[in-house]
C-alpha cells in the first residue's frame, strides 16, 4: 500500500515532492522491498529506529508534499503495537490504519482499538477484491468515525489504489 501511495504521489507531484521513511527494522527484506519501489520512483528511502531519528528526518523533509512512513505490519494483539504507536508520540504525523476488507467486523474492531491512540486520521480499506461482504468493514469505519482515504483491490502498483465514493462503496456493499 505504501508503494501504491508513493507512486500516486510521484505521478501527481514529482519524485522530489515525496519522502519515504521506513520504521520496519524487524522483518527480513522489508526495507529492501520499499527501497526497490523507491529506486523505481526515484525517491530515496530513509530508515529510522527511534522517535529522535524520526523527528530529525521529518524536519529535513518539511518541503515535501507528502512523507510516507511505512511501519512494521503486525497483528493488533502484538505487544509491539503500543511501542510502534508511541514512536510517533507528539510528532506532527497523521496515522492511517489499513483494514483488510475480508476480515470479520470483530477483528477490524479489535484492530482499530489497538491502533487508535492519538493522531489516527483515517483508514485505507485493503483487499476489497477478496471481500465477500463489506458490511463489517463499513460498520467499523462509521462507528469509529474514520475517514476512508483509499481502497485497494489487487497487487498492481499503482493501479489497484482507488478513491472510493460513498455511492460506489454502498453499491458494492449491497450488491
Amino acid at each position: 500500500t505504501a508503494a501504491k501511495l508513493a507512486a500516486r504521489c510521484v505521478v501527481k507531484y514529482g519524485a522530489q515532492k515525496l519522502g519515504l521513511i521506513t520504521t520496519d527494522n524487524y522483518r527480513i527484506g522489508a526495507q529492501d522491498q520499499l527501497r526497490i519501489y523507491g529506486k523505481i520512483l526515484g525517491v530515496p528511502v530513509q530508515a529510522v529506529q527511534d522517535e529522535t531519528g524520526l523527528a530529525s528526518l521529518l524536519d529535513g523533509m518539511r518541503e515535501k508534499h507528502l512523507v510516507l512512513i511505512d511501519t512494521v505490519g503486525m497483528g493488533q494483539r502484538d505487544a509491539r503495537v503500543a511501542e510502534q504507536t508511541a514512536l510517533f508520540g507528539a510528532l506532527p504525523v497523521k496515522r492511517v490504519v489499513l483494514l483488510n476488507a475480508a476480515s470479520q467486523s470483530e477483528t477490524l474492531d479489535d484492530v482499530v482499538r489497538a491502533y487508535q491512540g492519538s493522531g489516527l486520521s483515517g483508514a485505507i480499506l485493503t483487499k476489497l477484491d477478496e471481500a465477500v461482504k463489506l458490511g463489517g468493514a463499513l460498520d467499523v469505519l462509521v462507528r469509529y468515525r474514520l475517514a476512508l482515504h483509499f481502497v485497494t483491490n489487487g497487487q498492481r502498483v499503482p493501479e489497484d489504489l482507488h478513491v472510493m465514493s460513498p455511492d460506489l462503496l454502498l453499491h458494492r456493499a449491497l450488491r
